[in-house]
């Protein structure tokens, strides 16, 4: 005797491996006296392995049919479609079978997806199935649950109650305000899927796909920045779906620009969207056909990667000089470097001694200090009414030589220290170790009121010794006080 599901897994068996007919008529003779006992899921998987395997048996289909109309309370959404599918492939219509199924479908209408709700109707429209009572309640299923439909599902819908001439003028303006809030809402991105999967749909609706479309191009027009592409998931699939249409513009390919030259300076790992060598190629000749490949950013990211190795070679910037988590390091070039400064001769040491004790580094001077030096190309100018030379300090002011935009630092420099006192952070640190170690509360450390208690020791020549412990804050004390 073989159970359901090993009925079923034969079924499925026969219909791979392209068994003889009189595999198929044991199956169907062993199906149509066990009909009652099979579970549900595995009839629909039966009659979807006959239906594939093009083995026509009307009785078998009837019988399972008669099997099913009383466990169609049990079946889900998608089983009724598929028993839908079964029974139009082979232009059979079980009367009892498709009324429990039609009783399912409105009973199941309220708690449907909006991908359910989509695909019942377009099935019902594929195969003519236009009932009244079915589709009102759909429809009716599709008003409560509009705020969740998405623009793909709102155009097969629309297209399929089209197709059934069940879309009054009152509903069609009511999915129309929806599918323009829909477009007017969603990302640049759910745009573009949901132009590439217009096309596989089997009940669609024109207006929608056209509004969707003129969105896209809107909002790529207005693109300027990378940050603008970063909508995208893949700004290359996006490229060639603009160049398919026909519809690529410049506006698009300068913000492309832009990202590919952000893109360039990122690492070159898995983890980072950076372009790759044949698509920076392609970006060059669309801007070449366009006479935009002396575009700073398309120059800029092509010399960046050539140079870089696409990302493989090392940055050619110097390493910090040592390297902290959590620290923030500064570097700018300096401006010095190749200017020859005058010598101070011999009183040089006696001014940065004197500049030590009479200032502090990093901060101006007092207001009773004298002007500070100019430095010259040559020589030191005193500045008018100055005091002698070894008088004069050097206040902690930017150089007279160096612009605005210039700085005078030249390596990596840490942030200043923290105020003290200064509490060393180390995770790794035991807690015993610890100098700062914050006091536990009274009963983890013991007051003055408690003694140690101790247990009779054994004769071993090390403590504790055996006999009672003889000590003042022993058994000694405790006995005594007893």
């Amino acid at each position: 005797h073989m159970k359901s599901g090993e009925v079923r897994k034969l079924a499925e068996a026969a219909a791979s491996e392209g068994a003889d007919a009189a595999v198929w008529a044991a199956i169907a003779e062993r199906c149509a006296v066990f009909a009652e006992r099979l579970h549900y899921w595995d009839v629909v998987l039966i009659l979807q392995a006959f239906t594939a395997a093009r083995v026509e048996n009307r009785p078998l289909f009837v019988r399972l049919g008669e099997a099913l109309s009383s466990k169609t309370s049990k079946l889900a959404p998608k089983h009724a479609l598929d028993l839908l599918a079964v029974y139009e492939a082979n232009g059979l219509r079980p009367r009892s079978l498709y009324v429990e199924l039609f009783h399912t479908i409105i009973r199941l209408s309220r708690s449907m997806y909006a991908e359910e709700l989509s695909l019942t109707l377009q099935a019902l429209a594929r195969y003519g199935l236009g009932n009244p009572t079915v589709v009102s309640q759909l429809v009716r299923t599709v008003q409560q649950q509009l705020k969740d439909f998405r623009l793909r599902y709102l155009c097969s819908v629309t297209g399929a109650l089209g197709a059934m001439q069940a879309c009054p003028a009152a509903l069609l303006a009511e999915l129309d305000g929806h599918a323009r809030l829909e477009v007017a809402t969603v990302p640049a991105q759910e745009l573009l899927e949901n132009l590439q999967a217009f096309p596989l749909l089997e009940f669609s609706w024109a207006p929608y796909e056209v509004l969707c479309l003129e969105e896209l191009l809107q909002r790529t027009r207005a693109f300027e920045t990378w940050e603008d592409i970063e909508q995208m998931a893949d700004p290359f699939e996006t490229l060639r779906f603009l160049q398919a249409r026909n519809l690529l513009h410049d506006e698009f390919l300068q913000a492309l620009c832009q990202w590919c030259l952000q893109g360039v300076h990122k690492p070159n790992v898995r983890s980072e969207r950076r372009p790759t060598a044949r698509q920076l190629t392609t970006l060059y000749d669309h801007c070449l056909e366009r006479g935009m490949e002396q575009t700073a950013a398309l120059q800029d990211a092509l010399n960046y990667y050539v140079e870089s190795g696409g990302g493989i070679w090392q940055s050619a910037m110097p390493k910090p000089l040592k390297f902290r988590k959590r620290r923030r390091y500064i570097r700018s070039d300096d401006p010095w470097d190749g200017v020859e400064l005058p010598d101070l001769g011999p009183i040089a040491p006696q001014l940065a001694q004197q500049s030590r004790q009479d200032d502090l580094l990093g901060l101006f001077a007092a207001p009773s200090s004298p002007p500070p030096m100019v430095v010259a190309d040559d020589a030191v100018v005193e500045a008018k009414g100055s005091a002698p030379m070894l008088g004069r300090k050097k206040l902690s002011a930017r150089s007279p030589l160096l612009s605005l935009e210039e700085s005078t630092v030249r390596c990596w420099i840490t942030s200043r220290k923290s105020p003290r006192p200064r509490h060393r952070r180390d995770p790794g640190l035991k807690k015993m170790l610890r100098t700062d170690m914050p006091r536990g509360p009274l009963w983890y450390h013991g007051g003055w009121e408690t003694r140690p208690k101790y247990q009779q020791g054994q004769a071993t020549s090390r403590y504790p010794w055996a006999g009672v412990p003889t000590g003042n804050n022993g058994n000694k004390r405790i006995l005594r006080r007893s």
